[in-house]
């Protein structure tokens, strides 16, 4: 009779565990699906007037991604500071004096450290480069890119662009920026600043430095040992003035006086600006100020949906994730405990019985 019971209890834990078994197994999981276009990476889309491109995505984890943009006329600001130096190379007008350039063509040849130098250029690659090979001895060669320095004549020269006519090279003496006096000064003055000991090393005709004659700094000649004062030595120096809304070139760029203070001269202009913006899943952006809802549906690509219906319905389904394995974790459970009580009960009905 007991074992009897006992067969009746250990298969009717078996017909439960198995039921749940057979359930766990027929059932299909939920899974979230947000309509929408899919992006990957290169792909482009518009916000109103404002175009973005994918630069990258990472659907892994959580998600991550990054978007490019490019504000068409950005707004740059730069301040001189009044009594500072500033380069030609920077700053530039029309009928400035103190900066002077020299191309270097390409197949030319040219004297550079102590011996002759051809000239060739490389412009098919994504950087332009030059090369400088000596005409003796071809293993003595030097590569040369736009922003480098180098040596020409006695000058240190900034290569400032590279193309099929050849090397550009550039040279200046700074200027100094002065405010004019007063509570409200509105204009600046930019005055050449001679390097004097340059200019000494490149005149054959005087000594490399000064002295002081009677307390005033004086050159001297080589060929005589005469010494005339430095300040007649030197030119007149470069003098520009600029008032408020005037224009100069700064790095490429068409600048505007701005408000002129004690303190500085501020310069500003419009340019372009990359700008990036970084993606998380199951989140929020703000694109072109409107908001978006960012979900990666693969691991190589994303959708950036509009973001109030977007992430209701994402947080609705995924709940219905979150209940679905949450049956799922009970009816394994159930199926365990079952399986596990029948042969519990099934080794109990069995045990010999004493006497």
């Amino acid at each position: 009779m007991q074992r009897r019971a006992v067969a009746i209890s250990v298969v009717l834990f078996l017909v439960v565990g198995a039921g749940a078994y057979a359930f766990i197994g027929i059932s299909e999981a939920p899974s979230i699906s947000l309509p929408g276009e899919a992006h990957t990476v290169g792909d482009t889309f518009s916000v109103q007037d404002r175009t973005y491109t994918v630069e990258s995505v990472d659907g892994s984890g959580d998600g991550s991604g990054e978007l490019a943009w490019t504000n068409e006329s950005a707004r740059y600001t730069e301040t001189l500071a009044n009594d500072s130096t500033v380069s030609p190379l920077d700053v530039r007008w029309d009928g400035q004096d103190a900066r002077w350039s020299r191309t270097l063509e390409a197949g030319s040849t040219i004297p550079y450290e102590n011996g002759t130098y051809r000239v060739t250029v490389n412009t098919s690659a994504d950087s332009p480069m030059a090369m400088l090979s000596n005409t003796d001895n071809a293993s003595q060669n030097t590569t040369i890119a736009v922003e480098d320095t180098l040596t020409y004549r006695d000058n240190e020269t900034t290569v400032t662009a590279i193309d099929d006519d050849g090397v550009t090279l550039v040279w200046a003496e700074p200027y100094r920026v002065t405010v004019q006096n007063g509570t409200a000064p509105d204009s600046a003055t930019f005055r050449q600043v001679f390097d004097v000991s340059s200019r000494l090393e490149r005149d054959p005709a005087v000594y490399n430095e000064t002295v002081s004659v009677d307390g005033v700094q004086s050159v001297v000649s080589r060929e005589d040992n005469a010494t005339v004062a430095l300040s007649a030595y030197l030119p007149e120096p470069d003098t520009a003035t600029f008032e408020e809304g005037e224009q100069v070139w700064y790095q490429g760029n068409d600048a505007t006086i701005g408000n002129v203070t004690s303190a500085g001269v501020p310069l500003v202009w419009s340019a372009e600006r990359p700008n990036t913006v970084r993606l998380a899943g199951a989140s929020t952006v703000t694109l072109n100020d409107q908001q978006y809802f960012v979900y990666f549906p693969e691991v190589s690509s994303v959708k950036i949906l509009p973001s109030e219906d977007a992430a209701q319905s994402y947080q609705q389904q995924q709940a219905d994730i979150d209940y679905y394995h949450e049956r799922m974790n009970g009816l394994w459970g159930v199926s365990i405990l079952s399986f596990l009580a029948a042969i519990v009960l099934l080794a109990m009905g069995y045990l010999p019985v004493k006497g």
